[in-house]
């Protein structure tokens, strides 16, 4: 993996919402278009279908997430496979998130076996990595570690660090043409954090892991997004960039209106800020969904109906 060249944005440019450097995206990342935005799917109900409305829409690229615990199951491969070729129908690049959904170890304070476990992670990323290179943006390493939900291992402040410096010092000794982010933080790093203290080890030791450093920036401004992004830059060398944003349409919110005001206002921003790479979440309403917010946060309905954020976002993608 080659380090991106990084270039200084103007403040007047950017409205005085940053003045850090970012990176253009079609270095960091080669197989996204030179629209920026993507929006996630799930691959149960992913179809070609689908596929050529998000383009159609202005997205450039579509996020969905693989569970490398259930890859040996061929039904789980098959349905892996359904969605890139779907994707692959409308000529979507994807972002492809990989995460185990079961501990790494049943016991989490012995180092030998979570450095075997991220060795193994690293074994099944590579082997997505050679199957699906030529229609990947880039993979992403995990999906926010520090919340509890998604790090099952638990312990993430004595567990993460030996488990995901095995799964570096792997993938670093293999050829790597795809970009490789990480690790999907539900909160932007800051200073002190447990995010921030893991990736200052992470990495300094394999600083060849990552190209770019992704995050989940829920209900923070365009200032603090913009903070977030030079925070990043400054303390681990990388570009920042977005995996997964969105507002859900409760009544809270302003319901279905006040979802597509956010969703607009919101790619505006990234827009005016150059980020290399942000992803909406999501293209429909998930019915599995835990509660009301979590039910809501699509641009369609689960049965594919458009609500007022498809117009609003399609209306921001395609502007000159």
């Amino acid at each position: 993996m080659q380090s991106a060249h990084l270039k200084r944005l103007s403040a007047s440019l950017l409205l005085a919402l940053s003045a850090a450097p970012q990176v253009h995206a079609s270095e960091l990342f080669p197989n996204l278009p030179a629209k920026t935005v993507g929006i996630q799917v799930k691959i149960q109900n992913f179809s070609a279908e689908d596929a050529g409305h998000i383009k159609a829409a202005g997205f450039s690229f579509v996020r969905f997430g693989v569970w490398s615990d259930s890859l040996s199951a061929k039904a789980y491969q098959k349905q892996v496979s359904d969605a890139f070729a779907a994707a692959q129908s409308a000529g979507l690049p994807v972002l492809l998130t990989v995460r185990a959904i079961k501990p790494l170890t049943p016991t989490p304070d012995n180092v030998g076996e979570l450095t075997k476990a991220g060795e193994s992670f690293a074994t099944a990323l590579t082997g997505l990595e050679k199957t699906y290179s030529s229609q990947l943006v880039a993979i992403e390493i995990w999906n926010e570690p520090d919340l509890e939900t998604y790090w099952p291992t638990r312990n993430f402040a004595t567990t993460f660090v030996p488990f995901m410096s095995a799964v570096c010092k792997s993938l670093q000794a293999t050829a790597q043409t795809t970009p490789v982010v990480g690790f999907g933080f539900a909160r932007a790093p800051t200073a002190g954090s447990a995010s921030t203290v893991a990736l200052n080890r992470i990495v300094s030791e394999y600083p060849k892991c990552l190209d770019a450093i992704s995050y989940h920036p829920y209900g923070m401004t365009a200032t603090q997004i913009s903070n977030a992004q030079s925070f990043i830059q400054q303390n681990f060398h990388l570009p920042g960039v977005i995996s997964e944003w969105g507002v859900s349409a409760l009544s809270s919110n302003g319901g279905i209106d006040g979802q597509a005001s956010k969703v607009s206002a919101f790619i505006a921003d990234v827009k005016k800020l150059n980020i290399a790479l942000t992803s909406i979440y999501e293209w429909r309403n998930s019915a599995s969904g835990s509660n009301d917010r979590e039910k809501n946060f699509g641009l369609l309905t689960t049965d594919g109906q458009p609500k007022p954020a498809k117009m609003a976002a399609a209306t921001q993608l395609n502007m000159q």
